[in-house]
């Protein structure tokens, strides 16, 4: 399985570049990859909408031919632990390359989020970026662990 996280996002704290690079390194094993691709923000728009068209042109070029394309929104399904794994075990059966999207402040363009084949909410509450995408990466982590039955993750 391979896995690509495209961030917008400036410059992260060192903090979350430390737990991103622990992620990471328990995830790229064996059989998976993940890696993360960061887009910087655009802010040379008052209007909202124009920076995040500007994002999601800068996120499709990044984006393998044929990957399944995960957007991470706070109106997107809510999956447990365990769905989440299974979700991922299903999608990759038929995807070599599955592309996670975390948008910018403003969000994702519609248009981005009409190509995306799953729409994922990791929770109710509204969370920085930068904690996003540690979040991600540890459920990526724990969907690997349950899906090979370790410890990590228990019920």
């Amino acid at each position: 399985m391979r896995l690509t996280i495209i961030n917008i996002a400036n410059k992260m704290p060192s903090w979350v570049e430390s737990a991103c690079e622990e992620y990471l390194k328990r995830i790229n094993y064996g059989k998976y990859s993940c890696k993360i691709i960061s887009i910087k923000a655009e802010k040379n728009h008052k209007i909202a909408l124009e920076n995040m068209a500007l994002e999601a042109k800068k996120i499709k070029t990044q984006i393998p031919q044929g990957a399944f394309i995960i957007i991470l929104d706070e109106k997107g399904v809510q999956l447990n632990s365990v769905d989440f794994a299974k979700k991922l075990e299903y999608i990759e059966l038929n995807n070599q390359n599955i592309v996670l999207v975390i948008g910018g402040a403003d969000g994702i363009h519609e248009e981005l989020k009409k190509q995306a084949h799953l729409i994922v909410s990791i929770s109710l509450f509204t969370f920085p970026h930068a904690l996003v995408r540690i979040v991600i990466l540890e459920q990526l982590y724990r969907a690997i662990t349950i899906l090979e039955n370790h410890p990590y993750h228990r019920e």
